[in-house]
């Protein structure tokens, strides 16, 4: 990898990791598209640091949300307590949503280990997101603010976040859609699909460390680490600034059309090599 891959690379997964278009399709298609010989094994200190820049990324824009909703998780424990109050209960939700993720994961991941990460299985993935967000934008009620959800719809959304594990099935993509289907407002939907993604990607993050550490020979250079460091976490900041201010007036539909255009796109093309 060298300094220009490392750079495109980390904006790619800033900007994707939040628009509901999958990081994991995208990562997995550039080098395809482009002829780039990249070899995630060999390339473990990069992505282990561009994960973290999309925390920073969610960490920084949220940062008032997230110390309001860890006062109130704190509380609600210290009183044993939820009531009304709508951090409590947005805190309780994050963990409700997040626990189908490890489910889901168990299920599934010897299924994630074999050969899902090939063009043609990504570009299936995508077709499937597109569709999920043109029928949720047809189906969903968009009345509800996420403080005004139900337990129920927080583990709705945490089963379709666990089943983005699938490559090219689009982790925000998914849980927006959920999200609008339990009649969350567009707003509201992305706003408690990125909170939710927090323990996720910690815990995803985590795993690749652990993998580095297992794999101690894996070296990258210190200039791209900071190179894709930095250009994930400002794209990402904006990606979720920008498509947030864009879902206040706009449907989901154009993300549908470019996912149903890329995977099309991508069946044929990795049927003639």
């Amino acid at each position: 990898m060298d300094l220009i891959q490392a750079v495109i690379l980390g904006i790619v997964q800033g900007l994707t990791e939040f628009l509901p278009i999958s990081s994991s399709a995208h990562l997995i298609l550039l080098p395809f598209y482009i002829g780039w010989t990249i070899d995630p094994a060999q390339n473990i200190p990069y992505y282990v640091i561009v994960h973290f820049g999309t925390l920073v990324a969610v960490l920084t824009f949220f940062r008032k949300d997230i110390k309001a909703i860890t006062l109130g998780f704190i509380k609600s424990i210290s009183e044993r307590r939820i009531g009304d109050d709508p951090y409590r209960r947005l805190s309780w939700f994050i963990v409700i949503g997040t626990l189908p993720v490890g489910i889901v994961y168990l299920l599934i991941k010897e299924l994630l280990e074999n050969t899902l990460e090939t063009p043609g299985m990504v570009a299936f993935f995508l077709l499937i997101t597109g569709t999920l967000l043109v029928v949720s934008e047809r189906l969903g009620a968009r009345d509800l603010s996420a403080e005004k959800m139900r337990a129920s719809d927080a583990v709705f959304i945490g089963f379709a976040q666990g089943l983005a594990l699938l490559p090219g099935l689009s982790r925000s993509g998914s849980t927006i859609a959920a999200g609008l289907f339990r009649g969350l407002t567009r707003e509201s939907a992305a706003r408690f699909s990125f909170l939710l993604s927090i323990p996720v990607i910690i815990a995803g993050t985590i795993e690749e460390m652990t993998a580095l550490t297992i794999g101690s020979s894996h070296q990258t250079s210190i200039i791209l680490l900071v190179a894709g460091f930095v250009t994930a976490t400002v794209s990402g900041y904006f990606a979720i600034k920008y498509f947030i201010d864009y879902l206040k007036k706009h449907s989901l539909y154009i993300f549908a059309l470019y996912c149903f255009a890329l995977g099309a796109i991508t069946l044929i093309a990795s049927s003639f090599k």
